[in-house]
């Protein structure tokens, strides 16, 4: 669930620098002033609350809440195994995101943008199917969920290479890197399947007394894809709009 915040805001970012007229949204950042990374810090937090409720002019849906309609995970360690897929996956909260620094460093043969944020509340939606085992116990469940965190605090760090493109320039992003930490986190889950409910009331009360062994213990999984997944998603603005229009000299 994460890490679809994370696709999120990432999209955020890049959709306010990089699309057609995004002077209508945000300010622009001349890449050279002394002030760029204070003027970053108002630019994506503008592009936060533009975004909130979608813009039909450049094709960005509404960001909170944000509608996810399928997502799967699956997790292996030692004797204990479990696949869930959720889907109609809500996401409330982003509106309220604060950007708390940036910090830019766009030269001529490189380019490394860090942005510092912040969410005091963030709740998740959803239904699930899923299944796991431990040892040769096995459950299979099926409802909904409601995950609720507080005190997000996470840093964007992308570094990439400008390179000519049909004698334009553009930035190409090679990795996307995030850890963030969470103050509370809180799991509601309802079940279907009268045969492992207790045992599926047991587990989430057990996952939320001790939900930071948990989420430790799982963010390594996550960091996996969120390079992938992010660096792809920005090289769909990057790779796009030319490197002097999104930081102009």
């Amino acid at each position: 669930m994460v890490l679809r915040l994370i696709i999120v805001f990432l999209s955020i970012v890049v959709t306010c620098l990089g699309s057609v007229g995004i002077d209508n949204y945000i300010k622009i950042c001349n890449r050279n002033s002394p002030d760029v990374n204070d003027c970053l810090v108002e630019a994506v937090q503008d592009g936060i609350a533009a975004m909130a409720g979608g813009i039909k002019e450049i094709g960005v849906p509404p960001v909170d809440p944000y509608f996810q309609k399928e997502q799967g995970f699956e997790y292996k360690n030692n004797q204990i195994q479990a696949k869930m897929v959720t889907t109609d996956i809500l996401v409330h909260g982003l509106r309220h995101a604060t950007v708390r620094d940036a910090r830019l460093r766009a030269e001529d043969d490189n380019f490394h943008l860090e942005i510092d944020m912040f969410s005091p509340a963030i709740s998740i939606s959803g239904k699930y199917e899923g299944h796991g085992g431990y040892n040769s116990l096995n459950i299979t469940a099926h409802g909904t969920f409601v995950t609720n965190m507080t005190n997000l605090v996470y840093t964007w760090k992308l570094d990439g290479k400008p390179e000519t493109i049909n004698n334009e320039v553009f930035v190409r992003i090679k990795s996307f890197y995030m850890r963030p930490d969470v103050g509370n986190m809180q799991i509601f889950l309802t079940n279907k399947s009268p045969e492992s409910k207790d045992l599926t009331e047991l587990g989430v009360k057990l996952v939320n007394e001790n939900w930071r062994i948990m989420y430790k213990e799982l963010v390594p999984y996550a960091q996996a894809n969120w390079n992938k997944i992010g660096t792809k998603v920005a090289n769909k603005i990057f790779l796009k709009v030319p490197y002097n229009k999104l930081f102009p000299v």
